[in-house]
């Protein structure tokens, strides 16, 4: 049951849930500034792919593979190659120093070891790369976080694994980058959510 929920279910529910005009935003504003060679950690079902507009090549990391197949169809029409990787990006299949910018957006809070996941972002960004991040996780304010707390081992079966109390900021702080900006954008109507927006510098 759970595999089917996985590999039917839930692909199907990220793509129509990540495509809100609320979203299509935030990606518009943080995208923009990726350039040259880019890794996509977690593409999903590939919302980010039009909004990439001064790159020169896009490896699209993914461990879904229904989630995959809906991306493609929208990378149909994009004017710069892509690569899809059909895995998780605890362990990443490129060279030391290869990309220029690599893009997380609402994946840090459900990958399965996110300290491994950004040694392997520090170990294929180039010393002046950049990193360009867009998630949610732990709230600085005590009773929502007691609440993440709460709700996080329920909700994560049915979210594909994403934990509402990951300390984002401290993770990344913590794993060899710089946090040069962030911002915590909010969301209206959902109190468990606080989101993080910036971009980080190898040290």
């Amino acid at each position: 049951m759970a595999n089917w929920y996985q590999r039917v279910v839930l692909p199907r529910l990220l793509n129509f849930g990540m495509g809100s005009a609320e979203f299509e935003k935030i990606r518009h504003a943080v995208l923009a500034d990726a350039s040259g060679v880019v890794l996509e950690i977690g593409a999903g079902p590939g919302y980010n792919l039009s909004q990439y507009k001064n790159i020169s090549r896009l490896y699209a990391l993914e461990p879904s593979k229904e989630l995959i197949e809906i991306a493609r169809a929208r990378a149909k029409s994009l004017s710069f190659p892509i690569e899809f990787l059909n895995m998780g990006a605890e362990s990443i299949p490129l060279p030391d120093h290869s990309i220029d910018t690599v893009v997380s957006t609402w994946t840090l809070c459900s990958v399965t070891d996110l300290k491994e996941v950004l040694k392997e972002i520090v170990r294929v960004l180039q010393p002046q790369g950049r990193f360009i991040f867009v998630d949610h996780g732990a709230s600085p304010k005590f009773s929502v976080r007691m609440l993440q707390k709460i709700f996080t081992p329920i909700t994560k079966h049915f979210t594909g694994n994403c934990h509402y109390d990951r300390e984002i900021e401290r993770f990344i702080s913590g794993a060899g980058l710089n946090i040069q900006k962030i911002n915590h954008p909010r969301q209206k109507f959902k109190p468990l959510i606080y989101n993080y927006e910036g971009v980080a510098v190898p040290e």
